[in-house]
């Protein structure tokens, strides 16, 4: 595991099409147990540590940064207003930024950026500490004008086989302890 954790902390993003034909960025997983998870990632990063703590358990974490871009946006007036002039300008927010250009014939958006941070944390939640658990893959974006409208999430269970339950094991010991004397 220490080979994988290895590669993993020196892995970088890739990007390649998939067969849907669309952009997939992709990156080694880490993993980590709970001691490491506080250690390496959460004593790190307040807002992940703050989030995390709404979980019993956490599952996995992702964590990614975007930056949405749009070359160009124009709009044509069908009329166009009878005088002349150009305003052009820049405009840099928090939250996004674009140049413009305003003229008597329309106006064009240029170099439109939506920055944004998403983290996606997977876990179990309870109500209070005898509460039912439950899995919840929680959403958060850093950028207030972006919603999450819709989550498919599932993890996949993969069940122990017959001869790992504890009490296999335990009904061997027995007849093994018995059997010795």
């Amino acid at each position: 595991m220490a080979d994988i954790n290895l590669t993993a902390l020196n892995d970088t993003v890739k990007h390649y099409t998939n067969k849907l034909g669309t952009q997939t960025a992709s990156i080694s997983t880490l993993q980590l147990d709970k001691e490491q998870l506080q250690d390496l990632i959460l004593s790190k990063d307040v807002e992940l540590n703050e989030l995390s703590k709404e979980f019993a358990k956490v599952s996995s974490l992702v964590k990614y940064k975007t930056i949405t871009k749009y070359d160009t946006i124009a709009i044509i007036y069908t009329d166009s207003i009878p005088c002349d002039f150009t305003r052009l300008s820049t405009v840099k927010k928090e939250w996004y930024g674009f140049n413009y250009i305003s003229s008597q014939s329309g106006f064009k958006i240029d170099s439109l950026t939506i920055p944004n941070q998403t983290t996606v944390i997977t876990g179990t939640k309870r109500k209070w500490f005898l509460g039912k658990e439950t899995i919840t893959t929680d959403i958060t974006n850093s950028n207030p004008y972006i919603n999450v409208t819709d989550i498919k999430a599932a993890e996949i269970v993969i069940p122990v086989p017959w001869y790992k339950k504890w009490y296999v094991w335990t009904a061997a010991g027995l007849a093994l302890g018995i059997l010795s004397k």
